[in-house]
């Protein structure tokens, strides 16, 4: 609910980050949300010179990406540490109704869920792309928009550790057919120590704070500005044209409302579409809030014992399969597999606790591996308002989208091959060995569909994201997605991200 937010405007968000509630400012565009999509749009549209607020219904949580700070070791124990501090801060406002299955939780802070993430940065490929915009698969693929979106998030793939680069290649091996390669990742990989995960994991919270505390024009005709505790209810229109947004001060506990050339939508696949709503959009497709959908994630965990070739105490390696000769129907999935995880999801400084740990785990390696699922959004499933108040949580519906019996079965057998590779047991305490686990909808972050893009009208927005009524409202955010792809989609909305802001700059 609203009200579990963390509220707080202390010192540092204050000095970093100073509001300016001026209601009679009118802003070149006008943000709601901070996370992967709207940050980076709104810091590419205030290098570009434009007049850019930002409105974040949450605080200043963390300054960066949790993976960049001191974090616990849980000593002995199998734990995917970069998720504790989203376990703990993550909210829920919303309310499943009927049989609705979604877990997921949002991330109201600076810097939305970019701060938790994990930040594997795969890019989909042509087959993923199939039904999506002519023009947007042509960016991302040969128009150069993987690229840029890879160079803005500091992707890079492992160092080339002996340990990486011998998993990387007997996983290529074991598969036949398949390509295995080192996981991109949002990362500059600078670690001091191979047990270290490498300083820099991408959040738009360093993103926004940089760009805030810029000295080259002085506050508030500076370039960007960062209003926290800003609860957006509504999108204001004039005909077909948005002005604005009206808002609640959480802070000073009062209405607000805020004015703008272009109002971009970009607080989550949630909420973007309870804002929409809320504001009585016009919606000649019928679709706003329809099609949640989250692909289907199956997983296991494992553990290597210390006899096996490829099992080590103080490296890991992470690595991404995928199929070349891929379909909608055939392979169609990505597989992650992480071999030493605990010793690349935290930054941890304190040798004593490495060696408690090894001493305890005695030479087994903890390792995990992960298929993802292609889906095509679920028409069945929708975000819907539950009453005029807008402090009330939507309504979720959303069944689980299913893979083929046949797309189960390959995966199956290709765990089947890389546990009988590895001779891996199971992680102590967990059941069904060695079956895959079903991961839980909404469970890392990856719903999509709200406001899917269309080229021919039968979404909420085109192919540019504009809403198809309105000349000026926008929304990037992963409701645009027009299906839920196989493999993580933070990049390929980093580079949609690009891509509008270059839209709205105009030639």
């Amino acid at each position: 609910m609203l009200d579990a937010l963390i509220t707080e405007y202390g010192a540092v968000a204050q000095r970093l980050l100073p509001r300016n509630t001026d209601e009679n400012v009118v802003y070149d565009v006008l943000v709601v949300g901070s996370g992967a999509g709207g940050g980076l749009l709104a810091s590419e549209m205030a290098d570009r010179g434009a007049r850019v607020l930002v409105l974040e219904a949450g605080s200043l949580l963390f300054p960066t990406h949790v993976g960049n700070l001191p974090r616990r070791l849980p000593i002995g124990q199998f734990d995917k540490n970069v998720w504790h501090l989203w376990r703990e801060f993550g909210v829920i406002n919303y309310r499943n109704i009927g049989d609705s299955m979604y877990q997921g939780a949002q991330g109201f802070n600076l810097g939305g869920r970019s701060v938790f993430w994990g930040g594997l940065t795969p890019r989909l490929t042509a087959w993923q792309l199939e039904g999506w915009p002519a023009a947007v698969r042509d960016y991302l693929l040969a128009g150069g928009g993987y690229d840029a979106a890879s160079k803005r998030l500091n992707a890079s793939r492992e160092p080339a550790s002996t340990f990486q680069h011998e998993a990387t290649d007997f996983l290529d091996s074991l598969l036949p057919g398949w390509v295995a390669v080192d996981a991109p990742m949002a990362i500059q990989y600078v670690a001091p120590a191979h047990w270290m995960l490498p300083v820099g994991l991408f959040s738009t919270a360093d993103l926004l704070l940089e760009d805030a505390m810029r000295t080259d024009a002085p506050a508030p005709a500076r370039g960007l500005t960062v209003n926290l505790n800003h609860a957006v209810s509504r999108v204001t229109t004039d005909g077909t044209r948005a002005t604005g947004v009206e808002c609640y001060d959480l802070i000073d506990r009062r209405e607000r409302s805020y004015r703008a050339e272009t109002v971009v939508l970009a607080a989550g696949t949630i909420e973007s579409p309870k804002i929409a709503l809320q504001s009585g959009l016009a919606d000649p497709a019928g679709r706003i809030g329809r099609g949640i959908t989250d692909h289907a994630i199956r997983f296991r965990h494992f553990t290597v014992p210390p006899q096996h070739a490829h099992s080590s105490m103080v490296d890991s390696a992470k690595v991404l399969v995928q199929h070349p000769a891929a379909t909608a129907d055939v392979h169609a999935f990505d597989i992650v597999v992480e071999l030493g995880t605990e010793l690349n999801q935290g930054r941890y400084v304190d040798p004593d606790d490495l060696a408690a740990d090894e001493r305890i785990r005695n030479g087994w390696m903890t390792c995990e591996i992960v298929f993802q699922y292609q889906a095509a959004l679920l028409d069945e499933n929708f975000v819907r308002l539950a009453g005029g108040d807008p402090s009330v949580p939507v309504e979720v519906q959303m069944a689980a989208a299913r893979p083929s019996p046949e797309l189960i079965a390959e995966a199956d057998l290709i765990a089947h091959n890389v546990f009988a590779a590895f001779d891996a047991q199971p992680v102590l305490n967990e059941d069904g060995w060695p079956g895959l686990q079903p991961a839980a909808l909404g469970g890392v972050a990856h719903e999509v569909g709200t406001l899917r893009m269309s080229d021919g009208g039968n979404g909420v927005v085109d192919a540019d994201l504009k809403f198809l009524a309105y000349d000026s409202l926008y929304a990037c955010d992963n409701s645009v997605l027009p299906a839920s792809p196989a493999a993580n989609p933070t990049l390929t909305l980093a580079a949609l991200s690009l891509r509008l802001a270059g839209h709205l700059s105009g030639p």
